[in-house]
């Protein structure tokens, strides 16, 4: 293998792995945060990851610690880009919100911009709470004690007195108090520039890899279509020599033909000789 296919390799697989990461990413696992307020405790559920252009969901709860006057409770949504926060949605929990009415529940949807960058989302959350304050006060005032517990005897002297003391009358204050807090929510899954550099190598190396692929099946085709040729000759050959051997097998009772006619051949001349010897013979004595 030359270098520069163990580098296409390489690159391939890295730019998978990648690919993998983002396909798995499509499927996040919900995360929460809890933020501790001095009055309030916000728990913020979000998925883990989002992708650019997403719809995202985020489930706010808030639950007062203390019998206290909340005027508003708000969460807005960001996400940070360098030293800047760019505001994707607010949401108001509680308006004139009292501890006796319970915990608080909103949902906040908004959407992820498709420019936006690798980042987190963040979310502030803020509490405007009016906290009231109880004091007592004391007032004087006179009360009779009765000797006989007749009431008109009080207006002889001595069957009763008078005496005094303190009665307690309550005193309300009031006082505002604010406290913000911030949550990580989800990471957003946004490309990179090496992210893009990678993804454009990685399509340069399918271009590549479909390019091979075509180069080899067509290599193949190639052999496929060279076997076919060998075969086609092979079965040529083979009736050649099967027509050469049946050739040389008629060849062969030829020649025997041929030695067969040789032989009768040269029996008949001699036996031709024989007989033109014999009749000279015969002649000769006739003369004689």
């Amino acid at each position: 293998m030359d270098m520069k296919s163990s580098y296409l390799i390489i690159a391939l697989a890295i730019v998978t792995s990648i690919a993998y990461g983002q396909s798995v990413a499509a499927q996040p696992t919900q995360s929460t945060y809890t933020v501790n307020l001095t009055y309030t405790s916000v728990q913020v559920s979000f998925p883990s990851e989002v992708l650019p252009g997403d719809s995202v969901t985020i489930n706010l709860q808030a639950t007062p610690k203390g019998n206290v006057n909340m005027a508003t409770l708000t969460a807005t949504i960001y996400y940070a880009y360098g030293t800047t926060l760019h505001q994707l949605a607010s949401a108001t929990l509680g308006n004139n919100y009292y501890a006796s009415s319970g915990t608080l529940s909103k949902q906040i949807q908004f959407s992820i911009p498709q420019d936006a960058p690798r980042t987190s989302l963040i979310a502030i959350v803020t509490e405007n709470v009016q906290v009231a304050y109880y004091s007592y006060y004391y007032s004087p005032y006179y009360y009779s004690y009765y000797y006989n517990y007749s009431p008109s005897s009080c207006y002889y002297y001595p069957y009763c007195y008078y005496d005094w003391g303190y009665a307690y009358y309550p005193s309300y204050s009031y006082s505002t108090s604010s406290d913000s807090g911030i949550a990580p929510l989800s990471y957003i899954k946004a490309t990179t520039p090496e992210y893009v550099s990678l993804q454009t190598e990685y399509q340069i190396v399918q271009q590549q890899l479909a390019q091979s692929q075509a180069e080899n099946q067509q290599l193949k085709q190639n052999l496929q279509d060279a076997q076919n040729t060998l075969a086609q000759k092979n079965s040529t050959i083979a009736t050649l020599n099967q027509q050469l051997s049946s050739a040389q097998s008629m060849i062969g009772e030829l020649e025997i033909v041929v030695i067969v006619l040789a032989v009768i051949a040269v029996a008949l001349g001699i036996f031709a000789a024989y007989k033109r010897g014999e009749k000279g013979s015969t002649q000769e004595k006739d003369k004689t």
